[in-house]
């Protein structure tokens, strides 16, 4: 513990030795007057480099308080406040540089918009490279979030203001921060026309940051599309196992959502894809998607156990609980049961019902007062008196064609009788 004491108190004389020694030389660039302003920056940036090779972090806060300060000219300053925010790059460690960085943003303060935009900006995206590193991705999106494109004295193209608000919206999502994430895809998509096609790749990281901004603000059926979308892509550098795993996520948003005539729509389209049959039932990882699609789009009931398969794929937000007491899962499972129970049953008791739901008569009867009043049980009315659900099933032209179908075949079948029972009548007795 001595010699290391020892050992601290030699590094900390030798970098208040440093410290002073550069105060020294900046107060002597910076009162020589003799030197014109590019033999001044280039002095500068040459103490900036040697403060960063020793990685003097209390050195270069000085040098930089100096600079932006009104003793050094504008044409001077400028130019070496940039070589500054390049030269920090170079430090080793990630804590020198963070704190590099931060002292930097606060020192420029408010005259970042105006005279060292440029150096702010580059400070920004280090700043923000050395958060995401750590993990601290929220912390990481603002501080990019404050770097400031549109009033700005450089001209930033469309693309790239669209790129960085994408980067920022997908750092967001890393931390389940979908307000924010979506306060930015919608700048990047007020941008995205002006996007040249050809920038393939930014076109698909903005879609997909589309997609999930959706999936994670629990608009599912929207997300659901976006996602389906995707799966579709047909371009070389898209491997065909990320196409399936977007088709999957398509699959679980379009579960997740409220049960009714669009989501019924969105599965169908789903179900008739090739792709569930041939890559995803047969596989582990995406089984339970298919089982319960299928379900889904046949009418029968879901399990338990169907669920629970099936929630161990889900992300976090995607299990949240609702007020209503259930999972979103859950919730939407219990929507999908009561529509098949409504094609089976003309009118059911609400206890029977909630046995057959495996959920409370209260829960039973919430969930299907809340789907009648949202138009998605049409024709459906619940009788509080006696506590019956009755369901109403309305003629389509379909159903009706089903009808004159087995209308048609019953009097074939009524001909056919006819005639054999009079073939019988007629036959001669031996």
């Amino acid at each position: 513990i001595g010699r290391r004491e020892v050992g601290g108190g030699r590094e900390s004389r030798r970098v208040r030795a440093m410290s002073s020694s550069v105060e020294q030389q900046l107060a002597g660039l910076v009162s020589n007057c003799s030197l014109n302003p590019a033999e001044r920056s280039s002095q500068l940036s040459r103490l900036i480099d040697e403060c960063v090779s020793v990685e003097d972090v209390g050195s270069l806060s000085v040098i930089l308080e100096r600079l932006v300060s009104e003793e050094v000219p504008q044409v001077v300053s400028r130019s070496a406040v940039n070589h500054y925010a390049v030269a920090v790059r170079r430090l080793r460690s990630t804590e020198a540089l963070e704190a590099a960085c931060q002292h930097a943003l606060r020192t420029m303060g408010s005259q970042a918009g105006s005279s060292f935009e440029e150096a702010e900006g580059g400070m920004r995206h280090a700043l923000f490279d050395v958060l995401v590193g750590e993990g601290s991705f929220r912390e990481a999106a603002c501080v990019l979030s404050q770097l400031n494109m549109e009033t700005s004295q450089r001209a930033y193209t469309d693309a790239e203001k669209a790129s960085t608000y994408v980067k920022i919206a997908e750092t967001f999502l890393e931390d389940d921060e979908s307000v924010e994430a979506e306060t930015f895809v919608s700048r990047a998509s007020a941008l995205m026309r002006s996007v040249p096609a050809d920038d393939w790749a930014l076109q698909l990281r903005y879609r997909v940051t589309l997609a999930r901004t959706l999936d994670a603000r629990r608009k599912f059926l929207d997300a659901a599309m976006r996602y389906y979308e995707l799966s579709q892509a047909n371009h070389e550098r898209v491997v065909a196992d990320e196409l399936v795993a977007l088709l999957a996520k398509s699959i679980t948003c379009a579960v997740l959502g409220n049960a009714g005539p669009q989501r019924s729509r969105i599965l169908s389209m789903l179900y008739k894809d090739e792709r569930v049959g041939s890559h995803m039932e047969p596989s582990p990882e995406y089984a339970p998607h298919a089982v319960v699609l299928k379900k889904m789009c046949t009418g029968q009931f879901v399990t338990k156990d169907d669920v629970a398969n099936f929630e161990a794929t889900l992300l976090p937000h995607q299990k949240a609980l609702q007020a209503d007491g259930l999972t979103i899962p859950d919730k939407a499972t219990v929507q999908h049961n009561l529509l098949a129970v409504s094609a089976l049953y003309d009118n059911i008791d609400i206890l029977h019902l909630a046995k057959l739901l495996e959920i409370d008569p209260d829960k039973a009867e919430k969930v299907a007062s809340r789907m009648i009043a949202d138009g998605r049980l049409p024709g459906a009315t619940i009788d509080q008196v006696d506590n019956f659900i009755n369901f109403s099933h309305p003629v389509t032209p379909l159903h009706a064609f089903h009808a004159q179908l087995a209308t048609i075949c019953a009097q074939v079948n009524a001909c056919y009788d006819k005639i054999d029972k009079l073939l019988d009548d007629h036959q001669p007795t031996p």
